[in-house]
């Protein structure tokens, strides 16, 4: 057999092999340590009140104009099934704030007091508020605008914030929104207008330049604050008022939507006869009797376009101010927006249009340009998902799940539904369960259910929650909801009351009355306009 001859070792080689080993040895202590040393990341953290899925990110309306916004999806990731945990101001940004399911405190309905009244609930008491947990880890916590559930003239003030969250607040905490002027009586409220409504139920243009807009002012602010040398991180919270109503900006944003090029929604007539009425029919109805819808349409697009040229004006302000790099921007909206659909106006209903929301993460060495993720995400997993990018143990009051794997992966799959909870003005309550194919709607008091199948109705106007054939989908949304919600049974949900009959697989509401039937005053009844 021939013997293979061994070379000795060249002591040149032997040298060689020793620096390389020290070198990588090196390079990956110094990664470390680079790690160790870096800098937390500052948090842009942009709340947008009633901002439904029209905009371009989401694919809802092709004529709205919202190119900031676009240019902040080619950036970011968008998660496209994103859901408030409860269709109003007060509870659905209570729950972001505080990390807190509004099931499980029972605040799922609007509330009008002034300062942070929540912390008397038990649950809330002792709790760190999202604010306060980056505050009592070294950021400088500064918030303008809207955050909490926050009015302020020509409204009532209220703001609903923790005072000690913040080192600052613009315009301050007491008044949290610089004073907003209204369109002219004229405009807003002719004399030809038919029926009563509510007196910020308005639409129309101002003759006013976008400087004297409040939502103008609170980006000037934040501005002003990008613009500072800090010695420690940031975490910059900024509320803009709009597009909540009244639907009123300056002129030149409605002229960007002639009333020619307003699109027709898709409505089916007498769409609630196997849902529940949600107490706003006679908004529609006074629409309708004005011939307005499209004017309406009109005024909540440009105002779309109106917030988008101040989301705009921010990203550029990060852009230029030396943060960018090292800026987390996370974008979002307390809840959606009904405009004529279902016969809905404004929120407070447990439907798409209501629940959908915008959220958008641009995370600097984590997230991946123009990336997108349909799984069902809730705001409430914002406050874990932000402890989390920051290096920093999630809360244990924290009812939410951090979305930093989808951050990576958006098709990574989640084991559990969006949920949100409403309690209506009739007191009624109802929980909904969104997952990536369907939204489960319950009504525990009525036993009555909605399900809607979003690959086949996205527009949700069939409901098949009493079609046999879902029996399978519609137990697995019912073991989820009385895991979830305490004191919820299946018992209860489905004891159907009185006012329902099934029949041929369907659900009539016996209840339902056309819309022409509900009662209507055909004479002016002024607005009551505030200075």
């Amino acid at each position: 057999m021939r013997r293979v001859k061994r070379n000795p070792i060249d002591p040149l080689s032997g040298m060689v092999c020793k620096i390389m080993t020290i070198c990588v040895i090196l390079v990956w202590f110094l990664s470390c340590s680079a790690k160790k040393d870096r800098p937390p990341m500052n948090i842009l953290f942009i709340a947008v009140d009633d901002m439904n899925d029209w905009i371009g990110p989401l694919g809802g309306l092709d004529v709205a104009k919202t190119p900031h916004l676009d240019q902040l999806a080619s950036m970011s990731m968008t998660f496209t099934n994103a859901h408030c945990s409860s269709p109003v101001c007060s509870p659905s940004r209570l729950s972001l704030m505080t990390g807190i399911e509004p099931a499980k405190t029972g605040k799922i309905k609007n509330e009008w007091y002034d300062g942070p009244k929540w912390r008397e609930v038990e649950d809330y008491a002792r709790i760190e508020t999202l604010g306060q947990f980056f505050k009592n880890r070294g950021y400088k916590t500064l918030a303008g605008g809207k955050i909490y559930h926050t009015l302020a003239p020509p409204w009532k003030t209220i703001n609903h914030a923790d005072p000690s969250a913040w080192d600052y607040y613009f315009p301050s905490v007491q008044v949290p929104l610089p004073y907003q002027k209204r369109a002219a009586r004229e405009v807003i409220d002719p004399q030809e207008f038919m029926g009563k409504r509510h007196s910020y139920f308005t639409w129309g243009p101002l003759d006013l330049k976008d400087e004297k807009m409040a939502d103008h002012q609170v980006v000037d602010w934040a501005l002003h604050e990008l613009n500072k040398d800090f010695n420690q991180p940031i975490f910059l919270a900024v509320g803009l008022f709009r597009p909540h109503m009244p639907w009123e900006v300056p002129k030149k944003y409605f002229d960007m939507y002639p009333l020619e090029e307003i699109p027709d929604l898709k409505i089916k007539d007498n769409d609630l006869e196997d849902a529940i009425d949600h107490g706003r029919r006679s908004w529609h109805r006074f629409v309708l009797e004005n011939d307005q819808w499209k004017k309406v349409i009109q005024a909540y697009l440009a105002c779309l376009t109106f917030t988008d040229a101040q989301i705009g004006r921010l990203l550029d302000g990060v852009k230029n101010s030396g943060y960018a790099d090292n800026t987390i921007i996370v974008l979002w909206s307390d809840h959606g927006m009904h405009l004529g659909e279902k016969e809905n106006w404004e929120k407070f209903t447990l439907w798409e249009e209501s629940t959908r929301v915008p959220l958008l993460f641009k995370v600097p060495g984590i997230t991946k340009p123009g990336t997108r993720s349909h799984q069902p995400v809730s705001l409430l997993d914002i406050y874990p998902t932000l402890a989390a990018l920051t290096g920093n143990p999630i809360p244990a009051h924290c009812d939410g799940v951090s979305l930093k794997p989808q951050l990576t992966d958006g098709q990574k799959s989640r084991d559990r539904s969006a949920m949100t909870s409403l309690e209506f003005r009739s007191g009624l309550i109802g929980h909904s369960l969104r997952s990536a194919d369907y939204r489960y709607i319950s009504y525990p008091a009525l036993g009555f259910e909605e399900l809607y199948n979003h690959e086949e109705d996205p527009n949700e106007f069939k409901n098949i929650a009493y079609n046999p054939s879902y029996i399978s989908i519609l137990e697995k949304f019912r073991n989820e909801l009385t895991a979830r919600v305490p004191g919820i049974t299946k018992e209860r949900i489905t004891n159907l009351s009185s006012q329902f009959e099934v029949r041929n697989d369907s659900i009539l509401n016996l209840d339902y009355k056309k819309l022409y039937e509900l009662p209507f005053k055909k004479t002016h009844i002024p607005i009551k306009l505030t200075p």
